[in-house]
C-alpha cells in the first residue's frame, strides 16, 4: 500500500480535478498568487472553485504574502480545506491566521450555517537553498511544513533542493516534500524515507513535471507515477 500522499499543485481545470481525484492523488492545490502562470482566477471563479467537492482529497489554496482578510475570505468563497502559505508570512501572522480561522468556524456552527467551516490546516513553505531552514518558530501555529526549492520569485522553480539538507534532521512536524519532483525521483523519496527526516515525510508536492504546459497536467504521467510508488 502506498504510504505517501501525492498532492498535485497548480490545477486550473475542474475536469482535471475531478479526474486527478479518480486517479489516487490527495491534496489538489489551487494559486491565488496573480503573477504565477498558474492562477486558477484566471480560468475559473471562485463559485466554480466552492462547488468543486471531493469525496476524499483536500482543496489546498496557494497564497503569497496575501492579507488575512482575503485569505479567509478565499477559504469562505471557495470552501478550502487547507491553505498553503508561500511567501514570507511569520509565525506571528500564523497565530492571527488560525485565530480567525478558529472564530470562523465557531461562528458557523453557533449559526448553525449549511456552508459551515471545519478545520482549515495551515501549511508553512520554506523555501530551501544552502542551508536548513529555521522550522522551530512555526511548530505550534502551521500544521504541516512543506519544503521547496528557493528562489528570487515566489512559486515553483521545477528544480530540485538538496535533499541533503533535510535528511539528518528530526523534523516534528508532518511535511510535503516538493521542488521539480519527477518519475525518475522514486529511488531518491525511498531513500529520504529511511532518514530520519523521513520518518515525517507524509506527502510529496508535484507540478511542473507533470504538465504538458502550465496549468495543464499529464494525468497518466501523474497515474504512472502513483502506481510507481506502491
Amino acid at each position: 500500500m502506498r504510504t505517501l500522499k501525492i498532492k498535485v499543485c497548480g490545477i486550473t481545470d475542474i475536469d482535471q480535478a475531478i479526474a486527478l481525484e479518480a486517479i489516487g492523488v490527495d491534496y489538489i492545490g489551487f494559486i491565488f498568487y496573480a503573477p504565477s502562470k498558474r492562477y486558477v482566477l484566471n480560468s475559473l471563479s471562485m463559485a466554480e472553485l466552492k462547488a468543486f467537492i471531493p469525496a476524499h482529497a483536500k482543496k489546498v489554496g496557494v497564497f503569497v504574502n496575501e492579507s488575512i482578510e482575503l485569505v479567509v475570505n478565499t477559504v469562505i468563497a471557495t470552501g478550502l480545506d487547507m491553505v498553503q502559505l508561500h511567501g514570507d508570512e511569520d509565525e506571528a501572522y500564523f497565530v492571527a491566521l488560525n485565530n480567525n480561522l478558529k472564530k470562523l468556524q465557531v461562528a458557523s456552527v453557533n449559526q448553525n450555517s449549511n456552508e459551515a467551516i471545519s478545520g482549515v490546516k495551515l501549511i508553512k513553505v520554506f523555501r530551501v537553498g544552502d542551508k536548513m531552514p529555521d522550522i522551530i518558530p512555526f511548530e505550534n501555529s502551521a500544521d504541516y511544513y512543506l519544503f521547496d526549492t528557493d528562489s528570487k520569485m515566489y512559486g515553483g522553480t521545477g528544480a530540485h533542493f538538496n535533499w541533503e539538507l533535510l535528511k539528518g534532521n528530526v523534523i516534528e512536524k508532518p511535511y510535503f516534500l516538493s521542488g521539480g519532483i519527477g518519475p525518475n525521483d522514486v529511488g531518491g523519496i525511498e531513500v529520504m524515507q529511511q532518514t530520519k527526516a523521513g520518518k515525517t515525510l507524509v506527502a510529496l508536492d508535484v507540478n511542473s513535471q507533470f504538465e504538458t504546459e502550465p496549468g495543464n497536467k499529464n494525468l497518466e504521467k501523474i497515474k504512472s507515477f502513483i502506481h510507481a510508488l506502491i
